[in-house]
């Protein structure tokens, strides 16, 4: 039998984490890491290590040591951490990089430095799967393997007015909110009032979620089935 291969996370939000779980079930060995302890003490039971450790400082990387690492991905939503991060894991040659794109300014700064493959949640929803779903509230999937999927989900009646902290979905359902879509007005050139639909990829704790929100969140099959109904 091979040597397995070996994958650095970077960035335990929701989709970071729920893919390092993914990873783990399916025979990865997974190494974690996040600047956020409450995270890191979250993932390091599903992991082979998990680290507390900020991926935009050069030693504190290099010191960690991830000459061994077969791929890095960068789960990272805030933009100019995720660049740098990136940045970072070419420069102490990993051969793979993964790396999340929450915008299209951003997504070509990693089409220039050659990224192995740039993720874009939002963007696979849409060009990868049709909507076929039984539950009504459900808009979107993707399959991270086998019992894990990122669904896209208008926001339960029973959150209307609460805050994403308050809620605390993570200990409640077990599933972690990726990001957060909602129709915000704005005025258009022309002066005229139009509804756009914005994406938020990295949800403040304290949002109020709206009636017409919609959440995008990562987890277990069965614990996003209980979510939505």
């Amino acid at each position: 039998m091979g040597k397995k291969r070996q994958f650095l996370i970077i960035g335990l939000g929701g989709f970071g984490f729920a893919l390092a779980k993914a990873i783990s079930k399916r025979g990865g060995v997974v190494f974690a890491v996040d600047k956020e302890e409450r995270l890191v003490e979250e993932i390091k039971d599903f992991v082979e290590v998990a680290a507390r450790l900020d991926a935009t400082d050069y030693k504190a990387l290099k010191s960690f040591g991830v000459e061994n690492i077969d791929v890095g991905i960068v789960c990272i939503g805030a933009v100019e951490e995720n660049l740098l991060a990136t940045i970072l894991l070419k420069k102490l040659g990993v051969p793979k990089i993964f790396s999340r794109a929450v915008s299209p300014l951003q997504k070509e700064i990693l089409k220039a430095l050659e990224v192995t493959r740039i993720i874009e949640v939002e963007q696979e929803f849409a060009d990868a799967f049709a909507l076929s779903l039984v539950e009504r509230d459900v808009f979107k999937q993707i399959s991270l393997s086998e019992g894990y999927s990122v669904v896209e989900l208008k926001v339960p009646e029973a959150f209307i007015g609460k805050k994403l902290k308050e809620l605390d979905l993570r200990k409640r359902y077990k599933v972690n909110v990726v990001a957060i879509k909602r129709k915000e007005p704005q005025i258009d050139e022309g002066g005229r009032r139009e509804i756009v639909e914005r994406l938020d990829p990295v949800p403040d704790p304290e949002i109020k979620f709206r009636e017409d929100d919609i959440i995008i969140v990562a987890g277990k099959d069965e614990n996003i089935a209980k979510l939505s109904k």
